[in-house]
């Protein structure tokens, strides 16, 4: 747990599911340009990859929030610890934006061979 039982695994996967989100589409436009005979169909292509980052949000990080969130509203967690979290999750969101520079050759490449 980070800073008061702010739960890791959280953190981590809403820092990979921002780094998705964030390269999708410049990925996309990439993979255009490694393959231009494809191009048209490959700069389409952003919604394979921001639809994997959807359905890991909606199963993974969105579900554990709203409980948080709903535990909060009946009293059972402070208000402070909410906070804190929602803190946390803005921090994770900047390291997944500095984490999609990474992913962004290797999602065009990934994008290249299910398109082809």
């Amino acid at each position: 747990m980070i800073s008061g039982a702010i739960p890791k695994r959280l953190i981590i996967l809403n820092i990979t599911v921002t780094a998705i989100y964030t390269t999708g589409v410049v990925s996309a436009l990439y993979a255009s340009f490694l393959w231009p005979a494809q191009g048209t169909a490959m700069s389409m292509s952003s919604g394979l990859i921001n639809g994997v980052a959807t359905v890991l949000l909606t199963l993974l990080i969105d579900p554990r929030l709203a409980v948080l969130s709903e535990k909060t509203l009946r009293g059972e967690l402070p208000l402070t610890r909410m906070n804190s979290m929602y803190g946390w999750m803005i921090i994770s969101r900047l390291a997944g934006t500095l984490l999609a520079q990474l992913l962004l050759v290797p999602l065009a490449i990934w994008l290249g061979w299910v398109m082809s």
